[in-house]
């Protein structure tokens, strides 16, 4: 074998051992970030379900105006000014951030 073969072989030893590694600290951290991951399955999910069935959210938005009528008008309100908010907050983003 010649000596470039030899230099190439020992880099290549050392590129998998290295890969070796990356990947099992990479399965470690993925590993942490589990339950996370879960977590953001289940509002998606439940946000599907949601989109799915108006219905239901319509019912239970009645259910508590008929229940609690004072809270459901503050709940208004405020899911009202949060949305206002949040235009608010896009349209400042779209004036200052370029398109991509």
């Amino acid at each position: 074998m010649n000596p470039r073969a030899r230099v190439l072989a020992r880099r290549r030893e050392r590129l998998v051992q290295r890969s070796s590694y990356l990947r099992r600290q990479a399965e470690t951290e993925v590993r942490g970030l589990q339950s996370t991951f879960t977590w953001v399955d289940r509002i998606q999910d439940a946000w599907h379900w949601l989109r799915a069935n108006p219905l239901a959210v319509a019912g239970g938005v009645g259910a508590l105006a008929l229940w609690r009528p004072r809270r459901a008008l503050g709940l208004g309100v405020r899911a009202w000014s949060m949305w206002r908010l949040v235009r608010r907050v896009m349209a400042l983003r779209a004036a200052f951030m370029p398109p991509r």
